[in-house]
């Protein structure tokens, strides 16, 4: 059975955030399995919250899904950011995942560009030397706008290291949002190094934020997350399953218990009506 969490961009919203305690209450009383921290540029409090990481098992029996972090790979090794996020990675407790989505500031490369390769291939390298002294697992982020855009170059970049902390994080959205495009090919590829899997309803020609398309509960949107639990199945896929929450605001723990309710559903007429989940 796959375990659940939900992105900590369900509690940032137009009027404030919620503070790290309200999350963890929140998703434990509504049955979630782990809690997840984006490090967020300029957020410092998000940083102090790395030092709350060991103790949410104890107090409120949730995992850590994984810590998210952006890195600039235009930045020099010795930039505070990268010294920053290298000494974060050796020194990580209560949480053994680090997922790191991968821009190239001003440099000029496009998204999705194999130029881009030989500096990641470089700051990859460096950093997971910092992730095996600690054994924490690296997860390569595809993000929407990012030089990391696309489910497939992170899968470059890892067949290229082949290392067995390196795998991918699959996100639905930022997959839809870029292509979209038959999600048995996607899952397919991205199979054997999968380390999570997150997920959200979502529409196309959606302006808001500047996004290319919506990000919704897991049941509403043209996105068929039914299909896609149905692609993961058949895959084998028992790792984690995360909800994306970016910009949908309203209230927090409404949205948070519509999405584990219709994830459940969805699971279990899946394990009544697997063929159900095949599309032609």
């Amino acid at each position: 059975m796959n375990r659940i969490y939900a992105m900590d961009t369900f509690f940032y919203n137009s009027l404030g955030n919620y503070p790290f305690n309200t999350r963890c209450e929140m998703l434990s009383e509504l049955g979630y399995d782990a809690v997840y921290l984006t490090l967020w540029e300029g957020e410092e409090q998000a940083w102090k919250d790395l030092n709350r990481l060991p103790d949410v098992k104890t107090e409120y029996g949730l995992e850590v899904a994984a810590v998210y972090v952006v890195l600039d790979l235009t930045l020099p090794k010795d930039h505070p950011n990268v010294k920053r996020i290298m000494s974060m990675l050796e020194g990580l407790r209560g949480c053994s995942r680090v997922e790191l989505a991968l821009t190239m500031g001003d440099s000029g490369i496009a998204p999705s560009d194999p130029k881009g390769d030989p500096p990641a291939l470089e700051r990859l390298s460096e950093l997971l030397v910092a992730a095996e002294r600690n054994q924490i697992q690296l997860s390569l982020y595809h993000h929407v706008f990012f030089w990391l855009e696309r489910w497939e170059d992170a899968l470059r970049l890892v067949k290229q290291l082949n290392h067995p902390l390196l795998g991918i994080t699959f996100s639905a959205f930022h997959w839809f949002a870029v292509d979209g495009k038959n999600p048995d090919i996607a899952l397919s590829d991205c199979a054997p190094y999968l380390h999570a899997v997150n997920l959200c309803g979502s529409r196309k020609q959606y302006e808001s934020a500047g996004l290319p398309a919506s990000i919704e509960c897991v049941d509403s949107g043209e996105l068929d997350i039914f299909n896609v639990l149905g692609v993961l199945k058949r895959k084998g896929y028992t790792g984690y399953i995360g909800f994306q929450g970016y910009g949908m605001g309203g209230d927090t723990y409404s949205r948070l218990e519509r999405n584990r309710d219709a994830y459940r559903s969805m699971m279990e007429r899946l394990e009544r009506h697997p063929s159900w989940a095949k599309l032609s």
